[in-house]
């Protein structure tokens, strides 16, 4: 039996089918259920299904965990973490057997949790979704560190939504020798330091972004003013050498570093943006909203590249 985290007292893991009794006994708790949405467990054979078909684990590397005693063992409830792929953000949920409450338990669940996911699993972003009457999960909300952003009617309820931002990850400005290490590793690995300087990095239109993690400098892109044949709009900036250090790879920071990068282009009243990626890139850079156009190519001693485009309005 796998734990996934613990905590001084708990421990977390997936859902086993031994955990069918007591989720049935939880969720058939009028009170334990009263601010949830869901609708309570028929018999035993619908809650062990639940478990059967629960897969969030594999899929998205998270999910809503047993939360267990580490004396006894005992089932104490749930807590943990899902992914929303429509809207693109992680919810922190938590549910306790009612004879648990009060002992501290969700807190520290909680707590856990998100030093997982920040830690682990490398989320940049957490919310919690408390009814307003809720006022049992709003404390333990703050309690472990989100902070209330709004409240408006979430599936049909008055809603407050508590965030927490992953702390140990930011971006900031830096200057194009500061880029080189990261895109010499990803992206001009065998070649010589100097392959890493390109044509107009040192220009005073040109900007360069590093991304983070615990001070470390994990990722970097490039904007550029520079006009393509391709496109008739007279004010173009060019994305080039954007990295990410391969052990950071697919973890979303990519995604953070141009969300950021935007931002920037934003306030300098840049609209407009094209690169060159790389084949392995394209789906990437489509995902954010980029499109391809033309046919492919290829640069020397790099690969087959697309040229894509998007706008950051």
């Amino acid at each position: 039996m796998e734990r996934v985290l613990e905590t001084e007292r708990l421990y977390l893991r997936r859902f086993l089918p031994k955990d069918a009794t007591a989720l049935l006994s939880m969720n058939n708790n009028p009170k334990v259920m009263q601010y949830t949405g869901d609708v309570a467990f028929k018999n035993i054979h619908e809650a062990e299904q639940f478990i059967t078909n629960y897969n969030p684990y594999d899929q998205y590397q998270m999910g809503r965990w047993a939360v267990c005693c580490k004396k006894q063992g005992a089932f104490l409830g749930w807590c943990g973490l899902k992914y929303h792929p429509e809207e693109n953000y992680v919810d922190l949920g938590y549910r306790f057997m009612e004879k648990h409450w009060k002992k501290g338990y969700a807190t520290e669940a909680c707590k856990g949790v998100i030093s997982y996911a920040f830690n682990k699993l490398r989320i940049q972003n957490i919310y919690v979704y408390a009814q307003v009457k809720n006022e049992a999960s709003i404390k333990v909300a703050l309690k472990s560190g989100l902070q209330f952003i709004e409240q408006r009617m979430h599936e049909n309820n008055l809603t407050n939504i508590y965030h927490i931002k992953n702390s140990f990850v930011f971006v900031k400005e830096i200057t194009a020798l500061t880029t080189h290490p990261v895109r010499h590793k990803v992206l001009r690995q065998g070649k010589p330091i100097e392959s890493c300087i390109f044509t107009h990095d040192e220009l005073d239109t040109t900007f360069h972004i590093g991304l983070y993690y615990y001070d470390e400098l994990i990722g970097v892109a490039s904007f550029m003013k520079n006009s393509h044949d391709f496109f008739s709009t007279s004010f173009q900036y060019q994305l080039r050498g954007m990295a990410i250090l391969q052990q950071f790879q697919g973890k979303k920071f990519g995604q953070l570093l141009l969300n950021e990068a935007f931002k920037i282009l934003k306030n300098k009243g840049i609209r407009f943006i094209w690169c060159n990626a790389r084949e392995s890139a394209v789906n990437f850079y489509t995902d954010f909203g980029f499109e391809t156009i033309g046919d492919s190519f290829q640069i020397p001693e790099i690969g087959t590249h697309f040229v894509m485009h998007t706008t950051t309005s």
